[in-house]
């Protein structure tokens, strides 16, 4: 059995007649990790998709899912041409949509920040569509900040890492603004297709 199916079969197992809470996603790889575009698309936006769909069954109505996306991922976006930022930003959108969308970019224009952004924009993306199949789950991205990890290493990050959980604990319990949105890494929501700074104005748009 692969990996995150045996995950949830565990988990489905020790719950029993229970039901999940909530799933949160913070895997993910890129930048300085000096992983490929491949791997990065693999782990950031498809590892995310499998997690997804392995745990949705054994979440309760009202649950929640936290998808950990990056401020990488409005920048990237913020950069591209007005049809791309459209579709990405459609509430509309189906996965197999996105799906055909990413393949379709050549991987050899992917490395290095463009592939973890795009990774990233896409996560983002994914709990649009996550909030239009399963409404009764509250479904959120979140960027945890510039936080000093791996990931990181050697570009100028100080956060501590648990600094980066101040979106993740919002999203988890606290009244959300709507389904699918995204989250700055202060908590508020945030646009998808530029940067907001912490303690800006909550996006409304």
């Amino acid at each position: 059995m692969i990996c995150w199916a045996a995950a949830a079969e565990d988990v489905r197992k020790r719950l029993g007649s229970a039901k999940l809470f909530a799933v949160v996603n913070n895997a993910g790889t890129g930048l300085a990790h000096g992983s490929s575009a491949a791997t990065m698309l693999n782990v950031n936006l498809m590892g995310t998709k499998r997690v997804c769909d392995a745990f949705i069954p054994l979440i309760g109505k009202e649950g929640r899912i936290v998808n950990v996306g990056s401020g990488a991922g409005p920048m990237w976006l913020g950069k591209q041409d007005n049809a791309t930022k459209k579709l990405l930003q459609d509430p509309k959108l189906k996965w197999a949509e996105l799906d055909a969308f990413v393949k379709k970019i050549p991987i050899s224009s992917l490395e290095g920040f463009a592939g973890y952004g795009l990774s990233k924009a896409a996560v983002a993306t994914f709990s649009m569509i996550l909030a239009q199949e399963h409404p009764s789950i509250l479904s959120s991205t979140i960027t945890p900040g510039f936080i000093d990890t791996a990931i990181s290493k050697g570009m100028g990050a100080s956060k501590k890492p648990e600094e980066g959980t101040v979106s993740i604990h919002r999203c988890l319990f606290t009244k959300l603004d709507g389904n699918g949105y995204y989250y700055g890494s202060d908590g508020l929501r945030s646009p998808l297709d530029r940067g907001r700074n912490p303690g800006d104005p909550a996006f409304k748009g």
